[in-house]
């Protein structure tokens, strides 16, 4: 339901760790995305409130930590949110940058 929104594309760099080293983003990968330039407050892991620039909407397993690229700028990711469906399953993702 949500694909046909998802009409923009940004570069996907999950952070992943290789050998107990600190996590270092990988490879980009492109995703398909709704990108909202929407300020808002939103709460990041240690829960403190921080200033998200923009909602991002994706169907792709996006972490906090990650990084996403978009109009020429890296972005982190500070808190995700899933909407799930009645069958239990993950319809998309709500991505705050």
């Amino acid at each position: 339901m949500i694909k046909g929104y998802l009409n923009q594309t940004a570069l996907w760099r999950k952070m992943v760790s290789q050998d107990g080293y600190p996590p270092q983003p990988g490879p980009p990968t492109p995703i398909p995305v709704r990108w909202e330039a929407k300020r808002r407050l939103v709460r990041d892991r240690q829960g403190q409130e921080v200033v998200s620039e923009a909602r991002v909407f994706c169907i792709a397993d996006v972490q906090p930590g990650d990084i996403l690229e978009y109009g020429g700028r890296d972005w982190p990711v500070i808190a995700v949110s899933e909407a799930v469906t009645l069958e239990g399953k993950t319809a998309f993702r709500e991505v705050a940058i």
